[in-house]
């Protein structure tokens, strides 16, 4: 009868050869083990389970430091730190008013390459702390209703000849006959839809869009003019009395897409010849997308090279005993599907033709393809050379 005492299957309990007077985890009870888990044969279910508890460990690390770092972008959207790139300086600090845009990312399309954002008019209820602007993050929850604002897209504000204001330099819509896009501050709750189209960044193989998957970068830019819509009704003066806006700020996140941008609030800087805040966008892959495009490609080659490893080793050296003891030619076949439904599991992954499919898809296909027919050629030699072998038998019987 099997007890607590004679049962095989019971790893962490052996009275054979067992010392006396160990001590529980200490370095002699661990030898014990050890050398009880390896005369069972079981080290090696030990190990490969160890390993498969590693890798798992490994893949939620990667992840976890990944979303980590989109934590941290989505945060430094809303520090001037934002307005600060390719060399801008940041305005001078008593220059720095209270009016700021707010847009939230809705959604990007890689495909027809426009980044849908709504956008809204916020007022700071605080002063800015500008002891270290850099580091200044701007809190959307502490807010008051702005004036009405007329929005205009994409056009310049110029100096207002046209008025009697001395005390300030006053600013206009350069062309007035344009009409706003829409109006923010009317209620608590107007908002702007708008859809930016975004082109390359530049020539670079890498980097170009859908191409250079996954480190394209698309790029583009939104000019906004605000004006205060009281004084257009009171004066009848389309585009007038422009208002300073201090920056903007990027809310929300998008799916396997990071969101980076720069603005240059021309206001607030005594040089600049306009009023207007001009916002660069880039949008780029997110680091986890690149990790997982790595390890499929990784992946990839290593299957390829194994196959073709096989081949070399079967037919050029005439290792029949691959041919005859392992179903080569089914692994093949299947891989030759395989490969393709990965690529289809990517994040965003484009159409076929990018860099991805001319370094990695196509040439691990073209490989497997060749393996496959000079398995299948070999096998049918193979079987004609057992039937001959077997027919010159029997007729020599």
């Amino acid at each position: 009868m099997m007890n607590r005492d004679n049962d095989p299957n019971r790893w962490s309990y052996d009275t054979v050869d067992r010392p006396e007077g160990v001590r529980m985890f200490s370095p002699a009870w661990f030898k014990y083990h050890w050398a009880v888990q390896s005369s069972r044969k079981r080290l090696g279910r030990l190990l490969y389970i160890a390993c498969g508890l590693i890798l798992l460990a490994v893949w939620l690390t990667v992840t976890m430091l990944f979303g980590r770092n989109l934590e941290t972008n989505e945060a430094s959207n809303s520090r001037f730190s934002a307005h600060v790139e390719n060399g801008l300086l940041p305005p001078p600090p008593d220059r720095i008013g209270t009016l700021f845009l707010v847009g939230q990312l809705n959604s990007f399309d890689p495909f027809s390459r426009n980044l849908n954002l709504d956008w809204t008019a916020i007022q700071v209820s605080q002063p800015i702390d500008t002891s270290d602007i850099l580091k200044t993050q701007i809190d959307i929850d502490r807010r008051e209703d702005t004036v009405p604002l007329a929005m205009f897209r994409d056009v310049l504000a110029v100096p207002d000849l046209e008025t009697n204001i001395t005390d300030y330099q006053p600013y206009r819509v350069q062309n007035p006959h344009v009409k706003p896009v829409g109006f923010l501050g009317l209620t608590q709750f107007d908002q702007i839809n708008t859809n930016i189209g975004m082109g390359q960044r530049s020539t670079n193989f890498w980097s170009q869009p859908e191409f250079g998957y996954p480190f394209d970068v698309f790029q583009g830019k939104i000019t906004w003019v605000a004006a205060n819509n009281d004084t257009i009704t009171a004066t009848g003066r389309p585009g007038t009395d422009v208002q300073a806006i201090s920056g903007a700020i990027l809310t929300d996140s998008l799916l396997n897409m990071k969101v980076r941008y720069q603005v240059n609030p021309t206001c607030l800087y005594d040089d600049a010849a306009g009023c207007d805040l001009v916002i660069q966008l880039w949008v780029t892959r997110t680091g986890l997308v690149k990790f997982c495009v790595f390890v499929v490609f990784g992946i990839n080659w290593f299957v390829t090279i194994a196959l073709f490893s096989l081949t070399g080793e079967s037919l050029l050296l005439n290792r029949h005993n691959i041919l005859e003891s392992t179903d080569i030619f089914a692994v093949c076949f299947s891989a030759l599907f395989a490969l393709p439904s990965v690529r289809s599991l990517l994040p965003g992954v484009p159409g076929y033709g990018c860099a991805l499919d001319l370094l990695g898809i196509l040439p691990n296909m073209i490989i497997i393809t060749l393996c496959t027919v000079f398995f299948a050629i070999s096998r049918l030699r193979l079987r004609y050379r057992h039937r001959a072998a077997a027919a010159a038998a029997a007729k020599d019987q």
